[in-house]
């Protein structure tokens, strides 16, 4: 899927962003996710994802991917999110809490939906921006996607530029990630020559903006290479380092089938485990459950969903050391695609059901989709690139997903 394109203008609210606001409450502490301790190694592959979506590739077959609006039906583009919720889902390597359904005590998980960069300034949505979306939807999480590379070993600037509105955002009580990468455009590290330069274009993004917490999606093959896995890995730990961010990243899934498991791809696990190698505090693992192919539309989505969390699971045990299954689930995140995919499968309202309440059951750390702008009532002649053709009311898929953030 192509990228609207943007004015490469320089930001002119730098008073905005003196303060960094829009720090998680987590973000600086250690005890997010994985010790840089922890040893890890990679799981053996497993069968290639049969997605169909015909944007930009992950490992292992297409990347599951995300429709952005005037995109061809083919075209593709990444993931989403949604609002409350905690912003520390616990140290994934200690402790053992139930991963039954909720107890006092038990860890909260997190709902932050895609809030995609060019819904700025465009119509035909049920909000015109952040603040506007928290007061209809009562979401105060997002996943604002996506950073890219500005031309060279640096960040495209649509979040300065929109920057009164996540302050406004952020002072009402929201709170906002940053999603590097996505299915289209040009990577940041695939401009930079070197660990140190990356880490330095990222450490001018968060300066920038007073973002910390930090969303990589990587679905393009040349960037998924263990070199430039091990490159990313160097220049995250060295940004955590100085800057306090919070890390997450954000993979393609294999569904389970009966002649292999699904999860992680193994270029995937590399992104992981060489993120933790470099000694990284991984917070959150988010699986693109979504566009697995064209034998699963007509079928429920989410126990397809789960199984490829299930599996996931599995292969974070066995490539982090110390970590048990109970606290692989609150470092794991699903984002599926709501209603209509790239594909023939549906995503529908009862899917979201299940899935909400198997997060909650198992306390995962969170939960989002692609996207926010696409949970609306299609408006007439509309297609699933604006909305996202299931939706009865505006909201509803946010409605559902919401609830996982409840004690």
């Amino acid at each position: 899927m192509h990228r609207p394109g943007h004015s490469l203008r320089p930001s002119v609210l730098a008073a905005l962003l003196a303060v960094p606001l829009f720090a998680c409450s987590g973000s600086a502490s250690p005890g997010n996710g994985v010790e840089p301790g922890d040893e890890a190694g990679i799981d053996g592959g497993h069968g290639a994802t049969t997605h169909d979506a015909g944007g930009g590739g992950s490992s292992g077959g297409d990347a599951a991917t995300h429709p952005q609006p005037g995109a061809d039906a083919g075209s593709t583009t990444p993931p989403d999110g949604g609002g409350g919720g905690s912003h520390d889902s616990g140290d994934a390597g200690g402790g053992s809490p139930d991963g039954g359904g909720a107890e006092a005590g038990a860890p909260s998980s997190e709902f932050a939906p895609y809030f995609p960069t060019w819904v700025w300034g465009a119509s035909g949505y049920a909000f015109t921006s952040l603040v506007d979306l928290q007061k209809k939807a009562h979401v105060n999480d997002v996943t604002i996607a996506f950073v890219l590379s500005n031309g060279g070993c640096d960040t495209t600037q649509d979040i300065e530029q929109n920057a009164a509105d996540v302050k406004a955002f952020v002072t009402a009580g929201g709170h906002v990630k940053a999603s590097f990468g996505g299915a289209d455009g040009t990577y940041v590290e695939a401009k930079c020559a070197s660990a140190a330069a990356l880490a330095t274009a990222i450490g001018d993004f968060v300066d920038a903006t007073g973002i910390t917490d930090l969303d990589f999606d990587i679905e393009q093959d040349p960037v998924l290479t263990d070199a430039v896995n091990a490159m990313r890995g160097q220049a995250l730990a060295s940004v955590q380092a100085s800057k306090g961010i919070q890390v997450a990243f954000t993979l393609a899934a294999n569904p389970h089938t009966s002649g292999s498991p699904g999860g992680l791809t193994s270029q995937g696990l590399s992104v992981v485990t060489n993120a933790i190698s470099a000694g990284v505090h991984v917070a959150h693992v988010n699986l693109m459950t979504m566009d697995y192919g064209d034998s699963y539309g007509g079928k429920a989505l989410a126990p397809v969903a789960i199984g490829s969390l299930t599996d996931a699971n599995a292969q974070l045990v066995k490539a982090v050391a110390s970590l048990d299954a109970q606290h692989a689930w609150q470092m794991l995140g699903v984002i599926p695609m709501i209603g209509k995919n790239d594909d023939a499968e549906v995503f529908s309202i009862a899917d979201a059901k299940s899935l909400e309440a198997f997060a909650a059951q198992n306390h995962l750390g969170l939960v989002s989709f692609w996207s926010i702008d696409r949970d609306q009532v299609c408006p007439s002649g509309a297609d699933y690139n604006s909305c996202s053709t299931v939706d009865t009311t505006n909201f509803e898929f946010a409605t559902i997903f919401e609830a996982v953030t409840a004690p």
